[in-house]
């Protein structure tokens, strides 16, 4: 008998068990969060920021062999500016010359160009590789992947463009040079309308000039008029307009102008207020 009732009291467990009457009771355990975004593919081409140490940079590397950077030093701002159309077999191993504008390391900070500007990169699959001399010396970075919304989305600044009616507004920042004789200036009143044309007034000249959009990437080809009494610049100037940065659906870029013969140059780095 009492085996009998033992035998029932079992089966009566294991159904409820079944059912989810018995057993362990504690909750289930939760889902696991969402994969991250998938990173880009690194590509030949596009926005990357380096850290040599003593400096970071921006580069950008356009598809026709273009490539214009900016330099920053903790404490200093705006460094130096970088540029130059690479050869077809550049690479860290045979490296091309380059201009390079140098922003501070002359007495008043007027800027200079560097005399013997050294600069090369190597893609791999997954990262990319860049050596730079000059007069301050030889540095070496590698980036791993391109330079992004910094928002989680996977977007990146080369792939997945600002538009010109986001970009549009009124601009503040700083202004280095070479050329003008002048430190470091403060910009305000740039303006730039969804049409690509922007103006700004700085250091005695008055820029006026256009941005088309390079291809189907984020990065614009930019040209400039100069005028006005006392101002040192000739007529006009080339370059990019280069996103560095999106913040809070602010845009950050950096406006590189270089003459034809590369001894002039002005580099603006801009943000909405």
């Amino acid at each position: 008998m009492n085996g009998s009732r033992m035998a029932a009291i079992a089966v009566m467990m294991t159904a409820l068990s079944a059912c989810g009457g018995g057993g362990d009771s504690s909750p289930a355990p939760s889902p696991p969060p969402p994969a991250p975004a998938p990173s880009a593919a690194l590509g030949t081409a596009g926005i990357f920021n380096v850290n040599y140490g003593q400096f970071t940079g921006v580069y950008t590397f356009l598809d026709n062999r273009q490539f214009s950077g900016v330099h920053f030093v903790p404490g200093a701002g705006l460094a130096g500016h970088p540029h130059g159309l690479l050869g077809a077999t550049n690479s860290t191993s045979a490296p091309d010359s380059i201009a390079w504008a140098n922003f501070i390391d002359d007495l008043h900070q007027y800027g200079a160009q560097e005399p013997a500007g050294v600069f090369g990169r190597t893609f791999s699959a997954t990262a990319l590789d860049v050596s730079i001399i000059g007069s301050m010396g030889s540095f070496q970075a590698r980036a791993t992947e391109q330079a992004g919304y910094g928002d989680g989305s996977g977007r990146t600044l080369y792939g997945d463009p600002i538009a010109l009616s986001a970009a549009a507004g009124t601009y503040s920042g700083t202004m280095r040079s070479v050329g003008l004789g002048q430190p470091q200036q403060a910009v305000a009143g740039m303006t730039l309308d969804a049409t690509g044309h922007w103006s700004v007034t700085v250091a005695k000249c008055t820029f006026t000039g256009t941005l088309v959009q390079h291809g189907a990437t984020g990065v614009y080809d930019a040209q400039a008029a100069t005028s006005g009494a006392g101002c040192g610049l000739v007529p006009t100037l080339a370059g990019l307009f280069t996103p560095l940065a999106w913040n809070a659906g602010k845009p950050q870029w950096a406006l590189q102008l270089d003459s034809a013969d590369n001894a002039q140059t002005a580099v603006f780095i801009v943000s909405k207020p």
